[in-house]
């Protein structure tokens, strides 16, 4: 699901300013569950942050260009899911984009300004900019699209696991032990 579709928005800010320049505001948006209950409790917001960003120890600005909405989300925006922060709170737990920034300690992984990766955190991956920890991406495979990115840590895996692990579906034998006529 293709929540920030690439509309052409430039946000005209540098990463590495000269030293004698000041942050510079820049505007992003978000999509937010703002209380529990169903889709009309999720508002697109417009929020900012400085550029270039404070990241935290450990983490990777990414500049998201798909997401994806799996059933834990589905569960979270209900206020079922207990590993979600209460509202408000920028939902999504998989996405995919391009890295735009990295913390200064960041040196065990092989990340770089301009990398196109696969991003999880347990929230904030539905806007377009989003802080994670640099151990939490993955390199987007040549030939993989963004959108086929972003469903495969959560969406794809369940549905393996589910298919594989769960039901005992093999290539030779079909569904195995099934309770379906």
């Amino acid at each position: 699901m293709v929540l920030f579709p690439d509309e052409g928005l430039e946000l005209n800010c540098e990463l590495s300013p000269a030293a004698d320049e000041e942050e510079k505001p820049v505007s992003y948006r978000a999509l937010v569950l703002t209380g529990y209950g169903g889709y009309d409790k999720i508002k697109l917001q417009v929020k900012s942050m400085k550029m270039p960003p404070q990241l935290k120890a450990g983490e990777v600005l990414v500049r998201v260009k798909a997401c994806g909405l799996n059933f834990a989300e589905l569960l979270g925006k209900q206020g079922l899911y207990e590993l979600l922060p209460s509202p408000p709170v920028t939902l999504g737990m998989e996405g995919s984009g391009v890295i735009e920034a990295v913390a200064e300690d960041v040196t065990d992984r092989k990340v770089s300004v301009g990398d196109r990766v696969i991003a999880m955190n347990r929230h904030g991956m539905w806007q377009e900019l989003a802080a994670v920890p640099a151990n939490r991406t993955f390199p987007i495979p040549d030939g993989m699209s963004f959108e086929e990115a972003a469903a495969l840590p959560i969406n794809y895996m369940t549905a393996y696991m589910m298919l594989f692990e769960m039901a005992n579906l093999s290539l030779k034998y079909g569904v195995k032990n099934s309770l379906l006529p």
